[in-house]
């Protein structure tokens, strides 16, 4: 070496950037393991490479130390690069599980294959030059380092080109920058091997690494403070719409109840027969609102004819607003409330736009004074979306044969129908055929003099982007080390004491009051280290929600079931009908606590 400039240089940004790197927490993904590692050895290479010039310098004194350092310095290069190039595997596979079971199969042979290039490194000789000032080492353990480099920079190239979808990312700055700076380095190495590049050369690469890799920390926090604010918004709406339907439902059944005391005190078959038709109407209405809104057991993907068109509902909506704006009148005004979040959607957003389109131009044609309101309610589960309109207006309303006659519309559209579909608009009985054809449903209430309600909904598919994955699914088998415990019953007070007494645990939970809810979910992918299942369920009991788990293709959580202190007895059954264990709720706190320790 002619001087130790750029490597005393190293030695300063290599110091301050493990100072930097190790003193803020990250995320121990794979890529930040290999990373943190890769600034270590740099940092301890750039140490040795400084001892080395010193070691050269009094190579005659010192023979056996010199030659140790020497080759230390050649190995600590080959093991930097060789993390380096698990580091562009790892990028270029993009998926932290599938790398780390690909590197268990291979881990033996890299570290056979590791200690052999140990062996013939410090085997092969090594020489010396220090004159005026000139100092470094050569020879066949020096070439076979320039060797392997070269071995390893035409992998690089190869990893790369046989993933392309790397090319669009940033972290492949440092490996180009790298492959271009080695080429120049050991080029120059060759010609001037006084002037030792290669430590400096690494030391950059580690640097601009810094930038290129992921911050998963800051990330982390911002994405997982936007998602808690965001769900506390979805749960308020969410509470909201549900208390609207509650008031909603109730008012039909206080009509029916009326109307069945009107046809019981009157005799007269005129009164009579127009009071089941509103009864009539009534129960269609409570119908309406308990089976396609409320009734989400009823979402299925399965039932979803899918259209091969992703749209996002809230611009479809913020159009739709820009064009019924034309056709208001001067005295009316327009109000249109969306949820603060909606997925993507999969399906036929011209059709639903049409509908929607010509719903409200039907209510600005009759209304010419008050408002005109679309409110959107969303209900999600797992894939699919239940999308619930509400059109209202203050115009001079339906009278009750008019409504009958648009709902009861049944069957194929028509020569005249379909002609309609080519235009803008079409009326509201072409609206409910289409709102049928595409799987949804449509209700009117109208009041004559005081407006009309009308009601769409339609599920849709939710459309998932997999290349924009969230942060928490990416990094959540690296940070999320909680355990998760599902919780089935509809005992509200047992499950508040147990969420209470698995949180003081640590542990995470889940609740849900029906056993087929907890199917879907496991169906859906959904992990947990136990679930706990009630014993006493309507509808679904405990043993009949086991049975359908176990039917689930590779289910093997852990199913206990929660049983009354009466039932102790027959915890031996419920042992042999599959359960993994019992717990006795009269006694909950001992219990919970043997079942926490077990599992």
């Amino acid at each position: 070496m002619t001087n130790n400039f750029f490597t005393i240089c190293s030695l300063f940004y290599s110091l301050m950037l493990t100072i930097i790197y190790f003193k803020r927490k990250t995320i121990k993904s794979v890529e930040t393991k290999i990373y943190s590692k890769m600034i270590i050895i740099n940092l301890i290479n750039v140490i040795v490479a400084i001892i080395c010039a010193v070691t050269i310098l009094n190579k005659d004194t010192i023979p056996i130390v010199n030659d140790i350092v020497s080759k230390s310095l050649l190995l600590l290069f080959l093991t930097w690069e060789l993390l380096f190039t698990i580091y562009i595997f790892a990028i270029a596979i993009n998926d932290n599980e599938k790398v780390i079971k690909i590197f268990k199969k291979i881990r033996i042979f890299l570290i056979i294959g590791y200690i052999f290039i140990i062996a013939i490194v410090y085997f092969l000789p090594l020489y010396y030059h220090s004159e005026n000032n000139v100092i470094y080492s050569y020879g066949p353990s020096a070439n076979l380092s320039y060797a392997l480099t070269t071995i390893v920079i035409i992998s690089w190239v190869v990893i790369v080109l046989s993933n392309r979808e790397i090319l669009k990312s940033k972290k492949l700055i440092p490996v180009i920058v790298f492959i271009v700076l080695s080429i120049i380095v050991i080029a120059i190495q060759k010609m001037n091997p006084g002037l030792l590049l290669i430590t400096a050369t690494e030391t950059f690469i580690t640097f601009m690494m810094y930038f290129a890799i992921e911050n998963p920390d800051i990330k982390m926090l911002n994405e997982l403070y936007k998602n808690r604010e965001l769900m506390e918004a979805i749960y308020e709406d969410k509470y909201n719409f549900l208390f609207e339907m509650t008031q909603e439902a109730r008012n039909p059944i206080k009509n029916i109840n009326s109307l069945c005391n009107e046809i019981r005190q009157s005799n007269d078959i005129k009164s009579i027969k127009e009071n089941i038709n509103k009864l009539s109407s009534e129960s269609r209405q409570l119908d309406f609102s308990v089976n396609n809104v409320l009734n989400i057991s009823s979402l299925d993907i399965q039932k979803i004819k899918i259209v091969n068109t992703k749209y996002d509902l809230i611009k479809l909506c913020d159009g739709i607003e820009v064009s019924i704006k034309d056709e208001i009148g001067k005295n009316v005004s327009f109000h249109m409330e969306l949820p603060k979040q909606v997925p993507i959607l999969y399906g036929d957003y011209m059709k639903l736009r049409q509908i929607l389109f010509s719903i409200l131009n039907n209510a600005c044609k009759k209304t010419t004074n008050g408002s005109i309101n679309l409110k959107l309610n969303t209900i999600e589960k797992y894939d699919v979306c239940r999308l619930i309109f509400n059109v209202s207006d203050t115009g001079p309303g339906m009278n009750l044969d008019i409504i009958n006659e648009i709902l009861g519309a049944t069957g194929e559209l028509s020569k005249e129908e379909l002609e309609s579909l080519d235009k803008k608009d079409c009326n509201v009985i072409v609206c409910k055929k289409i709102a049928k054809i595409m799987g949804g449903n449509l209700m009117i209430k109208s009041t004559i003099g005081e407006g009309t309600d009308v009601i769409l909904t339609l599920d849709q598919a939710v459309y998932h982007e997999n290349e924009n994955e969230n942060i928490y699914e990416k990094y959540k088998t690296e940070f999320n080390n909680y355990k998760k415990v599902l919780i089935v019953s509809q005992n509200k007070k047992l499950i508040n004491e147990l969420r209470t007494k698995l949180g003081n645990h640590e542990i995470v939970t889940s609740s849900l009051l029906y056993g087929g809810d907890a199917i879907d979910k496991i169906k859906a992918g959904k992990k947990y280290n136990y679930i706990l299942v009630d014993d006493e369920m309507a509808e679904m009991s405990g043993l009949d929600t086991l049975n359908k788990l176990k039917n689930i293709h590779d289910f093997n959580i852990p199913v206990i079931i929660m049983l009354n202190v009466e039932k102790e007895k027959l915890k031996n059954h419920y042992l042999e009908d599959g359960f993994t264990d019992y717990l006795i709720k009269n006694n909950l706190n001992s219990e919970l606590l043997r079942i926490i320790e077990k599992y």
